[in-house]
């Protein structure tokens, strides 16, 4: 496989889930970066303890600090997340500080990109399903 498959102009794919078992709890964020619909990077981080919203900004957090390994360009994510996506696109407002600070967070790293936009997606989604299952491995390894 090519190193970097992705050109100027092409638009990188990535899609993230995060998951906390008990509210907050163990908790797991993972990735996919899709170029051409094939999965071309994928990353999975245990973050200790923490709630599910928070994991789930982390999960794209962490994608948005691998991604710019890959491309600088044009990113589109999809996330889960209602709550995350809405209040990156600020549709909704943040009511909780940490939330308000990892939002903070997401839009620093966007400036290192051309462009980046936030998608929210179905869980059903076959992408999404696979950030899960990752998430739920780590979680399991992780005891």
């Amino acid at each position: 496989m090519n190193k970097n498959p992705i050109k100027k102009g092409d638009i990188l794919k990535i899609y993230t889930d995060g998951a906390a078992r008990g509210n907050p709890g163990p908790a797991a964020c993972a990735f996919l970066f899709v170029h051409n619909d094939e999965i071309i990077n994928e990353g999975c981080i245990y973050i200790g303890t923490a709630t599910n919203n928070t994991a789930e900004y982390q999960a794209i957090i962490n994608a948005l600090k691998t991604a710019e390994r890959f491309h600088r360009g044009n990113l589109q994510v999809y996330s889960d997340s209602n709550l995350a996506v809405q209040q990156i696109n600020k549709k909704w407002k943040i009511n909780k500080p940490h939330l308000s600070k990892l939002c903070s967070e997401v839009y620093r790293l966007c400036e290192k990109y051309e462009k980046v936009e936030f998608f929210h997606v179905d869980r059903s989604n076959p992408y999404i399903k696979k950030c899960d299952e990752l998430c739920n491995e780590r979680l399991d390894a992780e005891g």
